[in-house]
């Protein structure tokens, strides 16, 4: 019986940098999908970035290197500052959560990201929200890998068959499937939410 919803940040409880990256590629004369085709490599900088290996500096570096390699010239620095500054979270994830904790389910996030102590979801408050909090740049360990989430359920004492996970990226939610989670791909988030209180019998 499901207890527990488990969250990814962003394009789920935080709006998607993914216009804010497709904006930048599109200033640099870049096609679509570039970045992500970089940042998809696990050996790369943005991989390593995101599980703390790199300093902020240190990934700039690497990774206006890496997209120069493959044609592309950007400043990775502004990039950062841009997705930053965008990452708002959504009002109406924001009231599912509390709904749902009121409700007495569990709700834990589970993100892929970088130490950025500006951005909105680093505050107190926010993660506050949830039982438990996992960010890769902390655990040395990225999405999609089974590892994260298996800490992440060793946190939550939960097995997982417990728990749904909301999170907008295909692979990520392919791991938690073979992990035996059910998941919502967020596409839309208003239907993402229909779908999540179909599946618990709640009104989000």
């Amino acid at each position: 019986m499901i207890n527990t919803v488990v969250f990814d940040l962003g394009g789920v409880v935080l709006d998607s940098p993914m216009d804010v990256i497709a904006d930048a590629e599109k200033a640099a004369g870049l096609e679509r999908g570039f970045f992500n085709r970089i940042a998809s490599n696990a050996a790369g900088a943005w991989a390593l970035h995101e599980t703390g290996a790199f300093s902020r500096e240190e990934f700039i570096t690497r990774f206006e290197e890496e997209c120069e390699q493959r044609g592309g010239k950007i400043d990775a620095a502004e990039l950062l500052d841009t997705i930053e500054s965008y990452a708002q979270a959504r009002p109406r994830m924001i009231e599912a959560i509390g709904r749902l904790r009121a409700a007495g389910f569990r709700t834990a996030a589970l993100t892929n990201n970088w130490e950025s102590p500006a951005a909105d979801w680093d505050v107190a408050g926010f993660q506050a929200l949830f039982d438990v909090f996992v960010e890769s740049w902390i655990e040395g360990v990225r999405k999609p890998d089974p590892a994260i989430f298996l800490r992440l359920l060793e946190r939550l004492g939960a097995s997982p068959v417990e728990c749904v996970f909301l999170d907008d990226i295909g692979r990520n939610l392919k791991t938690a499937r073979e992990l035996g989670m059910m998941t919502i791909k967020v596409t839309d988030p208003e239907a993402a939410l229909a779908e999540l209180g179909d599946l618990l019998g709640i009104e989000l």
